[in-house]
């Protein structure tokens, strides 16, 4: 019975980056298979069980916001027993008063022994079109089909047939589950962000934990960390059976509850759940921020180190000045004349379309042409290229999360990230290197930092900021940068990537505004 035992199990591998990109980019990645269902009992008596369904519900604080679904079949192929899991997740919610709707499907095929034979991505954030992503490991590597913007595109990374599928983890603890104080390390390969993750479980001890309505039990919690999403931490509380019947994570208060399916596909309550004001973050009001020259900023996480999360160059310098605190000193600046005399030449992947940044794409083209005329000089068309985005985008649509500059070209509408992306792929359409970097913007009207995505262009050897949501010709020291991506899938940090930095902090992160200079 044993070999059936190791088919039956959660997912858990997959749940600490379930809510990565939440106040960006909602990445709903599948949720834990954590029912004893009639399925596992049948197992116990030590009968074959083919077929596993489990449900959860999902909440925001007192917000009930999405649920769950995960099924796990087995079947034998070729000889050899396939497990196929299927995880899919519904989330509703609002973000600066506007519905967001989205819904995340995973597949994955694999072997016993934890061998990825394939998988399925997918999803839905209307009215964006979908995004998928297909893969299936084929003499020694992983080919991967993505579509993006209904454009898809092929690449291909060489597989470590060390590597485990994301479910492995879970059937191995099943047969020897972890003790109290026991740690255990996981090498497996993350489907969504395309790189090698490397997962930490460790058992904590018994807690009394809440469940839905007014029942208490006492639970042993288990600590899952992931090397893609540090500073992301996922809790569950397992009862005896090692039935997983809570998942809290150290983001925004959200927790996961095992359910039946009639309480899971209950209405949810989205309305009440604001991603984008629960993820601000308060301070002093700074004056006339899009003039601000230079700004000392102390930043705090507990428990944690800024500097692990910050972006440092031209704009932005990092002191320590004790343990989870530092000054962040954010200098507003402009091309140089000249080129710096130790400035390098940037990588072919800040100049190539991608699936998100379609530089190729015939209305980028188009408008960039437009945009900027028979002008010559990079910066100049870099910041009409800035303007005119500012003024073309006029429906600011929140509900989409991440458009492709393809789709933004052909709408004309969405928030930060649908204008940055616009803005880097017709930056590239006229020969200029582009990227986009994600950070905190200081919002005046509601005295907070808020989280943001803008573009760079490379002018004579160094990489100067734009936003085409403020339409400045540049950007004042208000910006607050994390991470920079090329959005290339070939780049060693995946497009999707580049929001961890910033989302692991949400809810955490303290600012103080300590010093201000105007330009």
């Amino acid at each position: 019975m044993k070999s059936h035992q190791v088919v039956v199990r959660r997912r858990k591998s997959s749940v600490a980056l379930s809510f990565a990109a939440l106040a960006l980019c909602l990445v709903a990645l599948p949720l834990p298979v954590s029912a004893q269902s009639a399925g596992e009992q049948a197992a116990a008596a030590g009968k074959k069980v083919a077929f596993e369904e489990s449900w959860q519900v999902v909440y925001i604080g007192k917000s009930r916001v999405g649920f769950g679904r995960t099924t796990i079949e087995t079947k034998q192929r070729d000889g050899r027993e396939v497990i196929l899991s299927d995880s899919e997740i519904t989330l509703a919610m609002t973000r600066f008063g506007q519905e967001v709707k989205t819904k995340t499907q995973i597949q994955t095929e694999e072997t016993s022994a934890g061998e990825l034979l394939g998988f399925h991505y997918e999803l839905l954030n209307p009215p964006a079109a979908p995004t998928r992503k297909t893969g299936r490991v084929e003499n020694g590597r992983l080919i991967v089909d993505t579509e993006v913007a209904g454009k898809s595109t092929r690449g291909e990374i060489l597989w470590d047939g060390s590597l485990k599928a994301p479910g492995y983890q879970d059937r191995l603890l099943r047969d020897d589950p972890l003790k109290p104080g026991e740690k255990r390390t996981i090498k497996s390969f993350s489907l969504e962000f395309g790189k090698v993750n490397i997962v930490t479980l460790e058992a904590k001890g018994q807690e009394e934990v809440a469940l839905l309505g007014d029942e208490k039990q006492k639970l042993l919690k288990v600590s899952i960390a992931s090397s893609v999403a540090p500073g992301f931490v996922l809790n569950e509380y397992l009862d005896v059976k090692g039935e997983a019947l809570v998942t809290r994570t150290s983001l925004l208060g959200i927790a996961i509850y095992k359910v039946s399916k009639e309480e899971a596909l209950k209405s949810l309550s989205g309305e009440e759940a604001d991603v984008a004001i629960a993820t601000l973050v308060k301070v002093a009001k700074i004056d006339r921020p899009q003039q601000t020259a230079r700004v000392v900023y102390r930043l705090t996480i507990p428990g944690d180190d800024p500097s692990r999360i910050l972006a440092t160059g031209p704009t932005q310098q990092v002191t320590p000045v004790v343990p989870n605190t530092v000054d962040l000193v954010v200098t507003a600046i402009a091309p140089p004349a000249q080129p710096p005399s130790d400035a390098k030449p940037v990588g072919e992947e800040f100049m190539a379309a991608n699936d998100y940044l379609q530089s190729d794409d015939e209305l980028v083209q188009k408008y960039a042409a437009e945009a900027a005329g028979a002008e010559t000089d990079p910066w100049t068309v870099s910041r009409k290229l800035e303007r005119w985005v500012f003024q073309s985008l006029k429906q600011k649509n929140f509900s989409t999360l991440l458009a492709s500059a393809a789709e933004v070209a052909k709408d004309l509408q969405g928030d930060c990230t649908e204008h940055a992306v616009l803005l880097s792929a017709m930056a590239r359409a006229r020969k200029i290197p582009s990227r986009v970097a994600v950070g905190l913007v200081y919002v005046d009207s509601l005295g907070s930092f808020g989280g943001h995505m803008w573009s760079e262009v490379h002018i004579n050897g160094v990489w100067v900021p734009l936003d085409a949501t403020l339409g400045q010709g540049g950007i004042g020291a208000e910006h607050i940068k994390f991470a920079d991506s090329s959005f290339s899938e070939k780049e060693a940090v995946a497009p999707l990537s580049t929001f961890l930095p910033l989302v692991s902090v949400l809810g955490k992160l303290r600012i103080e505004v300590r010093e201000v200079k105007y330009k």
